[in-house]
């Protein structure tokens, strides 16, 4: 066989099989960056609804440190009312 046709076919075969790997790379990622698109906007629907969640959960607690702050200064006034008052009867 004449050498420039085994260069020839060896060549050949190189890129036939360089466009295929290409082609299949392109496809790979068209349908990794299509299949990431559809799924991100039902998460990002999920998401909206822990952090509507976690929103309230948050005001919830802050509430119930505001109640607990408040009752501490009762107590603390209590307290200091009943250590004032021995003091003024002496």
């Amino acid at each position: 066989m004449d050498p420039d046709v085994f260069s020839f076919a060896a060549v050949s075969c190189i890129i036939v099989g360089l466009v295929a790997s290409l082609a299949f790379i392109g496809v790979v990622t068209f349908r990794f960056l299509t299949s990431s698109r559809g799924p991100s906007k039902k998460l990002e629907a999920e998401d909206n609804d822990r952090l509507e969640r976690l929103q309230q959960s948050v005001d919830a607690i802050a509430i119930e440190v505001e109640r607990i702050a408040e009752a501490q200064r009762f107590s603390a006034k209590l307290l200091s009312e009943r250590g004032e008052a021995p003091a003024r009867r002496a």
